[in-house]
């Protein structure tokens, strides 16, 4: 099985502001080496902030970018984006009924499940008694191995202004319960932190990569502020089957494209 992620579009429409120029451009480049070297992956998912601004334009922007993609496509919705404009451009996005942006999707292996941790007034993450309740019958319906994505992480991630603004302590705690009582998480894919990250949580392992604006620093002390980097936008390649999941990043930009020269191999 092969998946893609893509994370924090940050879709703005040029001109907006200097930190978002290019964010258009690179989410084209990634559609593009998407569609050029990864056209068999069963899925694409973009893990939120598909907008900077809840704006009209930058959704409809949005979706005439994700349209182009060859690939199958879920998006969820990050603290930058607006639930209803959202679902309203973007057809990939379905409401659960109880007014948050979730659903399950079957795969050739397992079930991806695709939440909602946008809480109204805050950059920071949520996922409220409500959102639980729907996970918990989700998880009791799937059968085999679970691919879960989010944008939030439900963890410190040792960044230190980005952790200020992570999922609640307590939903993340019953949020851990959730999983731990499931027992069958395969991933949790997460975006929000603008970094390559990996590592396991609670016996779970996860991953993140960079966005298509600018990245976030590597910096574990400063609270105050949230420094920012100029690197490469990143997608990555999940790889799976029955003995394994790898997960691979690929940074790209317009200038560089893939070689078929003969290289040394190691």
């Amino acid at each position: 099985m092969k998946l893609i992620h893509l994370t924090d579009l940050h879709i703005a429409p040029e001109g907006t502001s200097k930190a978002l120029e290019g964010t258009v451009q690179r989410t084209r480049r990634a559609i593009d080496v998407i569609n050029t070297m990864h056209a068999d992956a069963e899925l694409c998912v973009v893990t939120g902030d598909i907008a900077y601004d809840p704006d009209e334009i930058a959704y409809d922007l949005a979706d005439e970018l994700l349209s182009q993609l060859e690939v199958p496509t879920v998006s969820l919705v990050g603290n930058h984006d607006d639930r209803a404009m959202a679902c309203a451009a973007l057809s990939s996005l379905r409401d659960d009924g109880h007014g948050f942006v979730q659903q399950t999707k079957a795969l050739s292996r397992g079930t991806a499940i695709f939440l909602d941790t946008k809480d109204e007034g805050t950059h920071a993450g949520a996922f409220c008694a409500t959102r639980q309740a729907w996970l918990e019958q989700q998880l009791a319906a799937s059968d085999g191995p679970v691919w879960l994505f989010l944008h939030h992480a439900p963890f410190a991630t040792g960044l230190a202004a980005m952790d200020t603004i992570g999922m609640k302590d307590a939903d993340a705690r019953a949020l851990a319960d959730l999983l731990r009582a499931h027992g069958r998480v395969e991933h949790l894919f997460f975006g929000h932190y603008h970094r390559p990250m990996s590592g396991v949580w609670n016996g779970i392992p996860f991953s993140s990569h960079r966005s298509m604006m600018l990245q976030c620093a590597l910096d574990f002390d400063t609270v105050a502020h949230l420094a920012v980097l100029a690197e490469e936008p990143q997608i990555a390649i999940v790889l799976a089957d029955d003995e394994r999941t790898i997960v691979h990043y690929h940074d790209f930009d317009t200038g560089h494209e893939p070689s078929s020269s003969g290289a040394p191999h190691g």
